[in-house]
Parts: structure tokens; sequence; C-alpha cells
């Protein structure tokens, strides 16, 4: 009988928006030797029950089970489970975050991990785009600042990249743990992953150059945001409770909204008419974050050997520009 300890298992906890579908889509899909459980079994029973299970409720073994099921049916033993979620919800304070952790070292013990981190400015703005095409109503600034009790809202701790790597390293060991830049990934994926695949001890003839790296998922402008954030009032959506329980998750009419606003409207009419079109985050916010982060970023660079004073993250207050 297959027993967890005959799995090599990856965990891939995200960050959101650092090419983590892609990752799932061009990467870890078109590798022989991997099994991927990914995009289709996030929302599967135990999925839901991993993230979302009421701590008197948690089960690991029924985690454990359903995941050695999919293993059983497949000739691979080399596992990676991909899905951002499992940071938690950045629109709900990701206050999932250190429970999930937890449940994933009780469930798989030797489990290996693998996230990609981000400039936190650039991920604040990203994910803040995803909230609003997700049905999100509040403004930037009132998103960033909402504090209890309101369990919709950004909690930046999400952010301090070296306590949640300071987290993994210590339930799952320091060499147990890979992190990387989202930046270093987008500028040369090729190497990116085949520094990945060497960690993973995975083999692949593949030619790393030929996968394609075209971003189609484009954001929207601010302008186009603005305006689908006053259309969420009427929408349904998961931040609202508007229509009956089925449209609390995405209706199909906003897939057909957004698509419509990100390929016509977006880049013919309101990317010619306004010249600033990204989202904008005022000098003293700026200020406020940069100078939680920047001995965060400082601990990363040096725990972590990673390039972030090249890459563009805050490592020094004194760099903050307005």
């Amino acid at each position: 009988m297959l027993n967890i300890d005959d799995v090599e298992l990856f965990i891939h906890v995200g960050y959101p928006k650092t090419a983590t579908t892609w990752m799932q889509t061009h990467v870890y899909e078109e590798v022989p030797s991997l099994l991927q459980i990914g995009n289709k079994y996030k929302l599967s029973d135990w999925g839901l029950h991993l993230v979302a299970a009421h701590d008197l409720d948690f089960d690991p073994q029924l985690v454990v089970q359903r995941v050695l099921k999919i293993v059983a049916q497949s000739k691979q033993r080399k596992v990676v489970i991909s899905w951002e979620h499992l940071l938690g919800d950045s629109a709900f304070n990701s206050d999932g975050l250190v429970r999930i952790a937890n449940r994933l070292k009780q469930c798989f013990p030797n489990a290996k991990v693998i996230f990609y981190i981000r400039e936190q400015l650039s991920l604040i703005k990203s994910l803040y785009a995803q909230y609003v095409q997700e049905g999100g109503t509040w403004k930037l600034e009132d998103f960033l600042s909402l504090d209890y009790p309101y369990r919709v809202g950004f909690n930046l701790v999400y952010l301090d990249y070296f306590k949640v790597a300071s987290l993994y390293c210590e339930l799952f060991g320091h060499s147990n743990v890979y992190i990387q830049t989202y930046e270093r990934l987008k500028q040369a994926p090729e190497n990116e992953i085949e520094r990945l695949f060497q960690w993973m001890q995975i083999a692949s003839d593949r030619p790393f150059s030929a996968i394609s790296t075209e971003h189609k998922n484009v954001s929207l402008s601010r302008q186009t945001l603005g305006f689908l954030r006053l259309l969420n009032y009427i929408i349904p959506s998961r931040f609202n409770s508007l229509g009956s329980k089925r449209f609390t998750r995405q209706p199909r009419s906003r897939f057909y909204i957004r698509k419509y606003l990100q390929e016509y409207i977006d880049p013919y009419i309101i990317r010619r008419i306004f010249t600033s079109s990204t989202i904008h985050i005022d000098s003293e916010t700026q200020r406020g974050i940069h100078t939680q982060f920047a001995k965060s970023n400082m601990l990363m660079q040096s725990h972590f050997n990673l390039p972030l004073a090249q890459q563009g993250y805050l490592l020094h207050e004194e760099n903050i520009n307005d």
C-alpha cells in the first residue's frame, strides 16, 4: 500500500502574481517524470478541507489519503502540489497563512517547499487589481487600511517575506525551502527553471528557451479598474451577497465583462486617452510600505542570497523617492 513516505513531494505555495499559473501550465505539466496536482484539484474536497476546514474539524488523514489516491493512479512518485492560495487569501487579510503552513507540515512532514517573491509595491498593485476583478468595491487606500472587524482587506505582514520564509524554514528545514524572485524568473525563465529543476533533482531535456512567456493576462488600467469597481456594486461576487448563493463566486458574466474591457476598451480607448494608466499609490503610503519592508528585504537578501538590490526591492528607507 502506498505511503506518503514513498512520495517525493514538493509544495509550490505562491506567491500569487509571480507566474504560478504559468509554471503550472508551461513547466510542471510538461515534465513526464513529475506529477502535478494543481489547478483541477484546488477546489476539490481535500483542497477545500486543507485551506478552509475549521480547526476543530481538520483531519490531516483525509488530505493525505486523497493525495495518495491521485498519486496511486499514476506511475510518478515525484509530485508537486501547486496552489498560491496555500499562503492564504490576500483579499481576506491572509489570515490562514500560518494555519495552512502548519497543516501542510501535519499532512506532508517531509515535503519540500517552493515559493517566489515579488517587489512589494508591484505585488500590492497586482493583488489589488485582482481584488477588483473578482468583485471588490473598496478603493485602494481603503483596502490597505481596513482593520478588524472587517474581514476583507489587505494585511501588509503577508508580504513580510522574511517572516513567511522563516516560518516555512522552521517547519520544513532551511535546505528544504526554495526561494527565488519573480523578477529573475521573468527576466531569464530558462535559466531559472533549470536552476529550480537542479534543486528538485529533475532531469529534463526540454529546451527551456522554447518556453512561451507571452503575458496574455494584461493588467487593466487604473481608469478601467475604477469603472469596474463601481460596476461591482451591482454584480454578484464573493465580496457581496447580491443574488442567489450560486452567484457568490464568479458569475460567467464577470469573465466576459473583464475580457471585453481587457481586449477592447483598455487598449484602444483608455490607454490612448490617458498618458498615465497604472495604479497609483501616494508617496506617504509608499513611504510607510517601504519602511515596513526595508529590514525584511535586507534579511531576505543576506539569509537567502537573493539579488534584491539589483531587482528594485527597497532595502534602505533613505532610497524612497516621491
